[in-house]
């Protein structure tokens, strides 16, 4: 069970990532419709989140806060979602492959990176 104090601390670092996330879409608002705020929130979240558990002197509670508030609320599925449909109901459906495509693939790739070289760093010294 969770103490209060790291609820709180969760809660916290949760308004941050949102924070982060709202001004992450007000300064890359490209304004041709390819949601490419969502992506590069998920894609740097997914870069980050291994770091975040590989950091060694980090307490699982610390890994805590930052990955499942910060990161997690920075990062966005439900909105990946929602823009997916709206790029389809546009008939944007090049846009609509590419987005997913690199949401997905780059997702996964990115995170395998950061996951390795963390790794590698980790077990190195």
């Amino acid at each position: 069970m969770l103490s209060k104090l790291t609820v709180f601390f969760i809660f916290i670092a949760g308004g941050i990532g949102a924070i982060l996330r709202y001004g992450l879409s007000i300064y890359i608002d490209n304004g041709d419709g390819f949601p490419l705020a969502t992506l590069t929130a998920n894609l740097v979240g997914c870069f980050l989140l291994p770091i975040v558990f590989f950091i060694p002197k980090l307490n699982p509670t610390g890994k805590l806060i930052l990955g499942t508030g910060i990161i997690g609320s920075f990062t966005t599925f439900s909105t990946f979602s929602v823009e997916s449909i709206k790029l389809l109901q546009n008939n944007q459906f090049f846009l609509f492959l590419v987005y997913i495509g690199t949401t997905i693939v780059g997702g996964l790739l990115i995170s395998i990176l950061s996951y390795s070289y963390m790794g590698r760093r980790v077990a190195n010294k």
